[in-house]
């Protein structure tokens, strides 16, 4: 097939010209730039333009057809004909009627989609469309054949018509000898010879001059007989040869190739540039939010151990408060106070109401000042948070960080109370105002049953005055036993309130540090656990946008790579 490197050329630049529009759509550049780059590709995908001049039966369209391989145009013109013809691609095959003069095949003819060909009229009979067709064809034709025939050679009409154009348009001139296979070889040298005097005398230069029998190139590229040896005898292929340089090398298409090729490699270049801005801003927001995590990480650490600093102050104020609560029940719990229990004065709950208050009293300070040293660290930890958010994100992830930023303040602010919750619960025992209850119910019925039985004994011997001296003498030992009894008892309840209270107070040492630690552990891993949740959005937010431009990435690379491939092949 002629122009076949041109044709390839021009395809793989098409190939690419089409990814980059399709890559900047989908990228939405600006309408305008689109609409550059498509009249671009509408520039190149412009079929080659053959046009073929000559005498009435010099050979034109049996040219034509052996050029192309395909019997498409006209072999037997009617010599009045003076109409125009110009082949187009169409799915279907018709006729259109563009003037008076020209006429418009489409034929579903594969290679008419890369190539317009021009069947002129015969030069003789076309005297009044010289100005039309050297207008409207000559200088956008790629290829200008001009037919002469080896049995009427010396005829003035060519020449009249090659007189009427412009210098400038024979540059993609070649003549063509036709027929060859009607002359002896010897014939057909005085012929070609006379050409070559004729165009310098005429024309001032000689374009090149094949001598061909399209008739055996056609038959050649067709039937199935003799192939080599028609193709050999039409010889054609030095006029293939000269066609496909003009095209391929030194024709204004594949200036135009060139020059496309430079607006390309620069479009895709601006998108390049535009998808590596992006992925570099992804990455750099993604490096930030790395940045943010290890901070927050370390800052925990150094949370913890601050908690162990913490938890040991807490438990020498534990330790502290284990005697304070000693001699405040000793206060409270004086042993005639337990007489109280007789008339029911004495309330467990106020007791131990009491009690937790002055612990409350003791242990507020440490709480305060853990909840101030952990909000202290959580407010330096926010300034640098800040900065990496507000000074170091990209613009755009920015707008989302603020839709998405953790709240700071309730942050502390639950994490403080969750702090002091930790100290209540440690320090305060909800079973213990019950076993308090039970403790002082029990001694309580002991001791009025005590007092009853000294009530009774010494109202008989009262009332009743007993008979002797012996008689009223053990009731009054009665009365003292019982009275020793009462004593006892009060002295056993402080005992045992004693001991109820050392026993729920005092838990082991360990136990107390182990539980603070965990919940200020619980809390700050709450704490941190939604700040990460927050940076984890924004991490999705890359994400999402890596996988949108990371293939826009992988194609501008591909159309990249096909560009560096095509460009030393393009000269």
């Amino acid at each position: 097939m002629i122009a076949d490197r041109y044709l390839e050329l021009k395809g793989e630049l098409e190939s690419i010209l089409a990814g980059s529009i399709k890559l900047g759509s989908e990228m939405q550049r600006p309408a305008e730039q689109l609409d550059t780059w498509q009249a671009l590709l509408r520039d190149i995908t412009e079929p080659l333009l053959f046009v073929a001049v000559g005498e009435v039966k010099s050979g034109k369209s049996s040219l034509l057809n052996a050029l192309f391989g395909n019997e498409f145009a006209k072999v037997d013109v009617l010599p009045a004909t003076d109409r125009v013809y110009i082949f187009r691609y169409g799915a279907e095959e018709k006729s259109t009627e563009v003037s008076s003069k020209i006429t418009e095949r489409y034929l579903p003819i594969p290679f008419l989609r890369d190539f317009n060909v021009v069947d002129t009229p015969g030069t003789n009979t076309m005297v009044k469309e010289h100005q039309m067709v050297s207008e409207d064809f000559m200088p956008r034709a790629d290829i200008v054949l001009f037919v002469f025939s080896v049995a009427n050679p010396w005829t003035q009409s060519n020449w009249e018509f090659l007189d009427f154009l412009q210098k400038t348009w024979l540059k993609n001139v070649i003549f063509v000898l036709q027929q060859i296979d009607l002359r002896e070889p010897t014939e057909i040298d005085v012929i070609h010879r006379h050409l070559q005097d004729t165009a310098m005398r005429r024309l001032g230069f000689v374009p090149p001059i094949f001598p061909v029998s399209a008739r055996k190139a056609l038959l050649a590229r067709t039937s199935g007989l003799d192939k080599e040896k028609l193709w050999e005898e039409s010889a054609f292929q030095p006029l293939e040869e000269q066609i496909n340089f003009i095209v391929n090398e030194s024709s204004t298409r594949m200036l135009k190739l060139r020059s496309t090729f430079q607006a390309a490699r620069a479009a895709l270049e601006d998108l390049d540039r535009e998808i590596r801005g992006f992925l570099d801003k992804i990455l750099s927001d993604r490096a930030v939010l790395d940045r943010l995590d290890a901070l927050l990480e370390t800052r925990r650490e150094q949370m913890l151990r601050q908690v162990k600093a913490l938890v040991r102050e807490g438990e020498s104020a534990y330790d502290e408060t284990t005697k304070e609560r000693a001699l405040l029940l000793r206060q409270e719990l004086k042993w005639w106070r337990g007489f109280s229990l007789i008339w029911g004065r004495k309330s467990p709950e106020q007791l131990h109401g009491r009690i937790e208050q002055n612990l409350r009293q003791l242990m507020q300070p440490q709480m305060d000042k853990a909840v101030r040293t952990l909000e202290a660290d959580l407010r330096a930890l926010w300034p640098q948070m800040q900065d990496l958010l507000e000074n170091q994100l990209s613009p755009d992830l920015q707008k989302e960080a603020r839709q998405n930023l953790p709240d700071f303040a309730g942050q502390r602010r639950e994490l403080s109370e969750s702090i002091q919750a930790a100290f209540v619960n440690i320090l305060a025992n909800k079973d213990l105002p019950q076993q308090l209850a039970r403790s002082y119910s029990q001694t309580a019925i002991s001791l009025r049953a005590v007092v009853a039985i000294f009530a009774v004994a010494a109202a008989a011997g009262v009332f009743f005055q007993a008979p002797n001296a012996t008689a009223t003498m053990g009731t009054f030992v009665l009365a003292g036993l019982a009275a020793l009894l009462a004593i006892f008892l009060a002295f056993n309840h402080r005992r045992s309130v004693l001991r109820t209270y050392q026993r729920q107070l005092s838990p082991k040492r360990a136990e107390f540090s182990q539980n603070l630690e965990q919940q200020f552990a619980k809390a700050m891993d709450a704490f941190c656990a939604d700040i990460t949740k927050k940076f984890q959005d924004l991490r999705e937010i890359c994400q999402s946008r890596l996988g949108r431009y990371e293939p826009w990435s992988r194609h501008a690379e591909g159309l990249r790579a096909k560009l560096d491939g095509l460009k030393l092949r393009l000269g």
